[in-house]
């Protein structure tokens, strides 16, 4: 199938004038966005700099929180998933599934008509204090600041393989651009800098993906040699905790990360829960999934269609690329430098996915730290609107620069794609588990959700830890080499992958399958959140909840006895009917010189 392939000195060279112009044309039009948004009017006021304050638009919001979510860890991990693991990994467009579902359903109806800023606000009304609330924003912290830096590094790699830049110098030039205009322009830029990212995402996907079909003859062709090779297998239902490519653990290890995500990430919640209405919000998220599943869909083709052109010739094994997240960079340097503009259009199609998820995680860095932190001196509170801006503005500016710190620190990991699900899922599990426990179990008190919490994200952190001191190794479905360029065979030493190493006892427990750590970690926090929540007296103290900060199948679930009254949750339907109109008289007030402050309390 190979008839020439070229060597990382040759590639390094093909990155033409037409493929830079394709690529600051992208970072152009990024830049543009935030500094129109940063003089707009509109950004008035910090909350309407944090959060828009209930006047995004649905479609665009549903574009946003697809770029934002699918990273250039979709765009690198995936097609190296299915090149070197198989095709199992698919599945996870119903973890997609699962998690929109439970974020429209069941999480939405109740933070809707909740005006908060930071979600973890949501917390403190449910469970009437601010310890769980500080806990779990500090938890959201620690894990999205060195997702982040994975996020940030991905990009930088793609071109460091494609171009004469180095990875240092592209992960300047990317968290330096992304800083710039979310600084500046706020959550609007971030929405509307997305919704451009999104669409070249899926142009550089989609040339890759035909460009790679068209050398193998075709859809059909490609298919048939990656089922001869074993790569195909989306039905595999083994029970095994130490594999990543087995259904249950694709599955559900994404499905509980990614439904942490949507329904408990500030970086999600801010925007959809901040459309102009509540059944807008709710489509926005279906509308995501439909692109969620087309984007992964697409990725995934590429990797099927690339392993079907260098099945008798891996690049890694003959030393041509270094990591695997390098194969989908090669492909396109070697195969489609013939067509001035689409190599530029990939590297801008890897940086729009890496942009759109800094911005939105630098604006959601931002709002929790003002919100859940600064808020609560009095000082912060008598601060002048345009005083708080710029203290948004700065926050947003400093974690900028911890990204791009960490990128270097996160640059040492072979994979983006486990590095990326390893790092988030050891607190995005035990978060979800304390907020699934706030909506679906009324017993639930302080003491017991701060047991489940600890021990959930100490479980994950210290299987973290341990896979990093006792690395198991990456394990790989055969490849081959059988068909490459002689000349090749001859100049380059063949990369041996090391063996697989298995602990035993204890130890066996850091080289379980990544995927599975957020559901470790989610397990725990709901077991021993809700057995110590009983232990402590939570059913005595149900009945006194606040009927509105529960999901509606708290009464089908759980006996009434204990329950609060729930003809009170009539008020949120009320509420809703007049939510718009008093959103309105805020703007009007606020129009006429009333301060909107970002430090106000939930409206219950």
């Amino acid at each position: 199938m190979v008839f020439n392939m070229k060597t990382v000195d040759q590639i390094e060279n093909n990155f033409s004038l037409a493929d830079y112009s394709v690529f600051a044309a992208m970072l152009c039009i990024s830049t543009a966005i935030g500094v129109y948004y940063a003089f707009k009017k509109k950004n008035a006021s910090n909350k309407e700099f944090l959060t828009a304050n209930k006047s995004l638009s649905m479609f665009p919001v549903a574009m946003s929180l697809l770029a934002s979510f699918q990273s250039s860890v979709t765009i690198l991990g995936y097609p190296a998933e299915m090149f070197y693991r198989g095709t199992q990994f698919w599945a996870v467009v119903l973890s997609g599934a699962m998690a929109s579902i439970i974020a429209a359903e069941i999480f939405l109806p109740i933070y809707y008509n909740l005006q908060f800023t930071s979600v973890n606000k949501y917390l403190e009304e449910r469970f009437g204090n601010e310890k769980v609330r500080l806990a779990v924003s500090m938890s959201f912290l620690l894990c999205t600041i060195p997702y982040m830096g994975v996020v940030l590094y991905g990009p930088a790699l793609a071109l460091a393989s494609v171009t004469p830049l180095n990875v240092s110098t592209s992960v300047l030039i990317i968290g330096g651009i992304c800083t710039l205009y979310t600084s500046i322009g706020g959550i609007r830029a971030v929405v509307w800098t997305d919704l451009v990212q999104v669409f070249l995402m899926f142009g550089g996907l989609i040339v890759v993906m035909i460009r790679a079909f068209y050398l193998v003859g075709g859809v059909e062709q490609a298919f048939r040699i990656a089922n001869q090779k074993g790569r195909i297998q989306f039905f595999n239902f083994q029970i095994d905790p130490y594999s990543t490519s087995t259904f249950w653990n694709a599955v559900f290890g994404m499905g509980i990360m990614w439904s942490g995500n949507y329904a408990t990430s500030q970086t999600e919640v801010q925007r959809y829960c901040n459309v102009e209405s509540q059944a807008k919000a709710k489509l926005s998220l279906y509308v995501n999934l439909i692109g969620m599943v087309l984007l992964i869909s697409c990725a995934c083709l590429c990797g099927i269609s690339i392993f079907a052109y260098y099945s008798d010739c891996d690049p890694l094994t003959l030393g041509l690329i270094k990591k695997t997240d390098q194969l989908m960079p090669y492909f396109v340097m070697d195969q489609l430098t013939i067509m001035p503009g689409m190599p530029g259009l990939f590297v801008a199609c890897v940086f729009s996915a890496s942009l759109s998820t800094l911005s939105s995680g630098f604006n959601a860095l931002s709002a929790v730290t003002y919100d859940d932190f600064l808020c609560r001196y009095p000082w912060i509170q008598r601060q002048s609107e345009v005083n708080s801006r710029r203290i948004s503005r700065a926050l947003a500016f400093s974690y900028g620069l911890i990204a791009i710190c960490m990128a270097f620190v996160v640059s040492s990991i072979d994979s983006v794609l486990q590095a990326a699900i390893s790092i988030a899922g050891a607190l995005v599990g035990p978060m979800f588990g304390l907020f699934l426990l706030g909506v679906l179990f009324p017993f639930a008190n302080t003491f017991g959700v701060l047991c489940g919490l600890f021990t959930g994200e100490l479980f994950g952190i210290w299987v973290l830890v341990g896979s990093l001191l006792y690395p198991k190794g990456q394990h790989f479905m055969e490849t081959s080499v059988t068909n490459c360029p002689k000349d090749m065979l001859q100049n380059i030493t063949l990369i041996t992958r090391e063996p697989l190493v298995q602990s035993e006892g204890l130890l066996s427990l850091y080289h379980i399958a990544y995927l599975l750590v957020p559901v470790s970690g989610f397990v725990i926090s709901v077991s021993v959140g809700a057995i110590a929540s009983l232990l402590s007296g939570g059913y005595s103290e149900a009945s006194k909840i606040n009927p509105k900060l529960l999901s509606p199948l708290v009464w089908k679930i759980w006996s009434t006895k204990y329950l609060p009254e729930k003809q009170q949750i009539v008020i949120i339907e009320r509420q809703s009917l007049t939510y718009e109109s008093e959103i309105k008289l805020t703007k009007n007030n606020d129009s006429n010189g009333k301060r909107d402050s970002i430090c106000s309390t939930t409206r219950l």
